[in-house]
């Protein structure tokens, strides 16, 4: 019997804003031309591929720090080989390997450019995760707390001020435990499935960090977000290159990575309040 024409991507390794924005869009899109799609990425990464994927992968890479779309230090053909081996995936000549790469130049590339892959000339394709549904939580924190780029983290201090400013006990924290942090007073969502994220975004009026992973996935489920950080790398991928949903968006740029709370909540207030 011949086999199918088969899409191999992954494994992804990079930083999870990077397969958001500059990966899974694009695999969607490729599938298109395949009879069959694996993916090969973290286990908690599923939820991104379910829609299209025929086979997900789950592939814990080492202990390394996630830089764009690779591992600082890692070679990523041999991370492949190892998921090949280990998940006893089958290869021929119908099989088309799509290793992670540089698509485009993000984060500069538009969401509507088109990008050729050989053959395929492909737009990548954005769909909303979450579904619409009774909440627990008002507000999101995503405490980042990385040890690459140190700088780019808010004190634990000024977290704790905009929960009492936001005055209610209706936060929860977000993220990774090994990289993200929780504060007295919210709830502790850090590791929560991915789809159990989506919903609790989606159903959200506002999610609060410096620009991040979490951050940018709350574009994806209409979660309106508060971000600040270095507007001369940031403010173009927030408000459009990385906004392919037109989700609201207030970017804060004066103060850098280290806004006073009290300028974050004056802000926002006025923000929200404008509807």
């Amino acid at each position: 019997m011949k086999s199918k024409r088969t899409l191999i991507a992954g494994p992804w390794v990079g930083e999870f804003g990077w397969e958001l924005f500059a990966w899974q869009a694009y695999i969607r899109s490729l599938s298109r031309h395949f009879e069959k799609t694996v993916v090969i990425s973290r286990p908690n990464s599923k939820s991104l591929y379910e829609d299209f994927v025929d086979d997900f992968v789950s592939f814990t890479p080492p202990e390394a720090k996630a830089d764009s779309y690779f591992l600082q230090n890692v070679d990523t053909t041999i991370l492949f080989k190892q998921a090949v081996t280990e998940n006893d995936i089958h290869l021929d000549k119908n099989t088309t390997l799509f290793l992670p790469r540089r698509i485009g130049m993000p984060p500069h590339t538009h969401y509507g450019e088109a990008v050729s892959f050989g053959s395929y000339e492909v737009k990548p394709e954005y769909i909303m995760f979450g579904n619409a549904g009774k909440t627990d939580y008002e507000y999101i924190f995503h405490i980042r707390e990385r040890q690459l780029r140190k700088e780019d983290n808010w004190e634990r201090s000024r977290w704790s001020k905009l929960r009492d400013m936001l005055g209610t006990n209706k936060i929860a924290c977000v993220g990774t435990t090994s990289e993200s942090g929780h504060i007295e007073g919210t709830a502790d969502l850090r590791d929560i499935p991915l789809g159990e994220l989506f919903d609790i975004l989606h159903n959200a009026k506002c999610i609060f960090g410096p620009s991040s992973g979490p951050i940018h996935l709350s574009s994806l489920c209409g979660c309106p977000h508060v971000v600040w950080g270095d507007q001369s790398k940031s403010l173009n991928r927030h408000y459009t290159n990385w906004n392919p949903l037109q989700t609201k968006v207030l970017f804060l740029g004066d103060f850098l990575y280290h806004p006073s709370a009290e300028h974050v909540y004056k802000e926002y207030t006025k923000w929200s309040n404008n509807g």
